[in-house]
């Protein structure tokens, strides 16, 4: 799915929104989060600045697994969000390029990084298609255009990273040392929050909203038995205490729809506010931004 450059955002309603633009997972279901060391490689491929951009991270092959006998039921939260992939045409990488080679994605609006088994050769024969050319950077053979227009791209049997930009467009995708998304502390403590989950999409706020990082997660047992998880990282304790009971205010209100949340708060540096949904066999995985925003709402309060 496409997706347009986007500026910080005020509010948590908007969060919700943005995360919705994105939406197109085995993990355990546990309630705890255990900071996924899937969701934490994938915050690993990418500089702590690619966070000022929305976040998603989907573990493809997980959700193949579990759409096997009913695809239509995780249509939304299924793709990767990357500007290179367009489900209506053919994109930048070909027409024999399917999103069944990705494995693991980490994408923004302007950058990403793919694990999985890519066809090189007719990657490679697209690219010079479109007029692309082959150069070095830093030692790494990379693809752009000449003209300096769309995106620098490194492409192996196993990686494809890409970046958009003038100046460094590949520095997104080529974290030093200790300045990645996964050493980012609300990115962090988002993710510990989350667990391990097949699929999430991070929003960062800006000031003087409270709400500093917003996160949603999909996990599942299995293909009836899907958990979203929501996780707000917040100011300070009292945010947290307030925003806790405000959902829990919508839990009771809204039932039966949210029957069975869990609202908990992590106090401390960065206190996080999280909410465990779980979704019957009905329900599709994604509806917490699809059709039931109770909860962003009151987060928006």
């Amino acid at each position: 799915m496409r997706i347009s450059a986007r500026t910080p955002v005020t509010g948590a309603a908007v969060l919700a929104t943005a995360l919705l633009l994105a939406a197109t997972g085995c993990s355990s279901g546990s309630d705890e989060g255990d900071g996924g060391s899937e969701l934490l490689t994938g915050l690993g491929s990418l500089s702590a600045e690619a966070g000022e951009k929305q976040v998603s991270f989907v573990d493809a092959d997980e959700v193949r697994k579990l759409s096997e006998d009913d695809p239509k039921r995780f249509a939304s939260v299924s793709q990767p969000s990357s500007p290179l992939l367009n489900p209506y045409q053919p994109g930048l990488l070909g027409k024999q390029f399917k999103v069944s080679q990705i494995d693991t994605a980490v994408d923004t609006d302007q950058a990403g990084h793919w694990r999985g088994s890519f066809d090189v050769p007719a990657m490679t024969a697209a690219l010079k298609a479109s007029g692309y050319e082959q150069g070095e950077r830093d030692g790494e053979e990379v693809w752009s255009h000449p003209e300096g227009s769309g995106v620098t791209l490194q492409v192996s049997d196993d990686e494809v990273s890409y970046g958009a930009g003038e100046s460094d467009p590949m520095s997104a995708v080529s974290p030093e040392e200790g300045s990645s998304l996964a050493d980012d502390k609300e990115f962090e403590r988002a993710a510990e929050c989350l667990g391990d989950v097949y699929r999430a999409d991070f929003n960062r706020s800006s000031s003087p909203d409270p709400v500093l990082l917003a996160a949603l997660g999909q996990r599942a047992k299995t293909a009836d038995a899907n958990t979203e998880v929501l996780c707000f990282v917040v100011e300070d304790d009292a945010t947290a205490k307030k925003l806790a009971a405000d959902l829990r205010t919508v839990v009771s209100d809204e039932s039966p729809k949210f029957d069975g949340t869990k609202v908990t708060v992590e106090k401390g540096d960065r206190p996080v506010v999280r909410a465990v949904v779980p979704d019957t066999a009905e329900q599709r995985p994604g509806r917490l931004i699809l059709t039931d925003m109770e909860l962003w709402a009151a987060a928006a309060r």
